[in-house]
């Protein structure tokens, strides 16, 4: 676990700690109280479901004053099998997020990460409580991923500061490491012109229920990356 979350982690005993970020835009000590805890009941209802289409689909019946009329088997956590095949054969859209693993038990996500791929795929940081007030984390993929996150229990919920570099320190595989390591998978040996390389800056997205300024954080880290990226085909 490399040095710097490795001494926030083990020295956590509830005080705010500062990130070395000078004039951080972001609220780098906001901390939620729990994982476990939803004042918004819309937010409630969407903690257990993972489907991308599905996930929209509620919000908008939800703030459109028609959640009644929703079939009550597009809120179940997972879906049938049948259900997910007619859904899936309808748009690709609908299978993003449907094939995650299942959750263990009082399982939450904590962030989540949506991709602009053919099949509209999905990422999730996952919080699960374990004795003694501790927290375990992981990250799941639809496709088994391997991936390297720097500590997987931490003792209290992350402030956004420790996120960011949790988020940063964990890697996949030999690809890279978050938040862009899935565009630099489409990036890297396929010879992208600058047009190309720009459509990129759309493709990962961030999003979190208990960090509101993770979108924006992510979206930013990536627009740095393609204008790197931009800056060194410039270069050849």
């Amino acid at each position: 676990m490399p040095g710097p979350l490795r001494e926030w982690i083990l020295n956590l005993n509830g005080k705010e700690i500062d990130m070395p970020r000078t004039q951080s835009p972001y609220n780098l000590n906001h901390r939620p109280d729990s994982y476990w805890e939803h004042s918004d009941p819309l937010q409630a209802i969407l903690s257990g479901i993972s489907g991308t289409a599905r996930r929209q689909m509620i919000t908008d019946f939800w703030n459109a004053g028609k959640f009644e009329k929703l079939e009550e088997g597009l809120l179940h956590d997972d879906l049938d099998e049948q259900t997910r095949q007619r859904l899936g054969a309808f748009h690709p859209f609908f299978m993003g997020g449907e094939y995650l693993p299942k959750r263990l038990p009082y399982e939450v996500v904590i962030a989540r990460i949506d991709l602009q791929s053919t099949t509209f795929d999905v990422i999730e940081l996952r919080a699960r409580p374990l004795s003694e007030g501790r927290i375990g984390l992981r990250w799941v993929d639809e496709y088994d991923g391997r991936f390297t996150p720097p500590v997987e229990i931490i003792d209290q919920p992350f402030s956004f500061a420790e996120l960011i570099e949790f988020i940063e320190e964990t890697g996949l595989k030999s690809e890279g490491n978050l938040p862009h390591v899935y565009n630099e998978h489409n990036c890297y040996g396929f010879g992208l012109d600058e047009a190309q390389i720009r459509e990129l800056e759309d493709f990962t997205s961030f999003s979190s229920n208990y960090y509101p300024e993770l979108g924006t954080w992510a979206a930013t880290e990536i627009a740095e990356w393609v204008e790197e990226q931009v800056a060194a085909l410039d270069e050849e």
